[in-house]
């Protein structure tokens, strides 16, 4: 948990219309051939943020159906057939867009990106719930929370990273702290000589779903072909990456109405009723 509550989030200044310019746009590098889908990442952010300055993220029913708070999760995608087959593990948060559709769309500047550092947070004495936001945002990043009527999103855990009660090394993402294969970086993308900008460049990293206009700054580093065997699975492409995720199966990103995020099979084209 925090121990600098107080924080101020509009120090450094604050921007609410695209064109933006941050001074840095800080970003998480995860790359694909570390991770193995262990979901580190996705309990490490749940433990920070719920008793976190921007938390808690309610559970309503986490016994039953998916009405639960994540602002982290992780996809895995299947391809191939059996016995070629690989699994695709792709954790997913807030991008923290350098053209973040969300913030412009907010009726009453609840959402806004900062200046010093590219963050986008919410403020949540000033969002009224019309979850305008959550419709903005292209990969299904923000999420309502009932109970206070707020829409509530990934932080970069901002309280965490000015934090001066924890060490330097610390003063990073719980998800990054928390990855027990150092499969994510945290860089400032702005900063080409920044190595994690560098890394992201060096080994052809890239974004998901660059068609949208939102320009993540956080991404990718892909599967390398090297890693596989020449009769193995075919790699997906980076534009198959998003169209995996969007496409292959019924993703119901933003959770409008509720906090669950599901993805289930499409049904057979050649299927017909009963």
């Amino acid at each position: 948990m925090s121990s600098n509550p107080n924080l101020n989030i509009y120090q450094g200044g604050v921007e609410y219309s695209i064109p933006f310019h941050p001074k840095a746009n800080y970003a998480i590098i995860t790359d694909l051939n570390k991770c193995f889908g262990c979901g580190g990442c996705q309990m490490s952010c749940k433990e920070w943020n719920t008793s976190g300055m921007f938390g808690p993220l309610p559970d309503l029913n986490p016994y039953g159906d998916l009405d639960v708070m994540f602002w982290l999760r992780v996809l895995y995608i299947e391809i191939g057939e059996w016995p070629q087959t690989k699994v695709y593990n792709i954790p997913i948060n807030c991008f923290h867009c350098l053209h973040a559709p969300c913030v412009e769309v907010c009726p009453v500047g609840a959402t806004f990106k900062r200046v010093e550092d590219g963050i986008v947070l919410v403020d949540y004495t000033k969002c009224i719930g019309c979850k305008y936001c959550i419709y903005g945002c292209p990969y299904g990043n923000r999420l309502f929370d009932p109970i206070e009527g707020v829409v509530k999103k990934c932080t970069h855990c901002f309280d965490r990273i000015n934090d001066p009660n924890l060490p330097p090394e610390e003063r990073i993402p719980a998800c990054i702290h928390g990855c027990m294969v150092q499969a994510r970086t945290w860089a400032n993308v702005l900063d080409p000589t920044d190595p994690g900008t560098i890394l992201f460049v060096d080994k052809g990293g890239f974004v998901l779903g660059p068609e949208t206009g939102a320009n993540p700054a956080s991404g990718y580093l892909p599967w390398r072909s090297n890693y596989a065997a020449d009769n193995d699975v075919p790699l997906l492409s980076q534009a198959e990456y998003y169209n995996v995720w969007t496409g292959n199966g019924v993703v119901q990103l933003g959770a409008q109405g509720n906090n669950s995020t599901s993805t289930e099979k499409n049904p057979p084209s050649n299927s017909s009723n009963s």
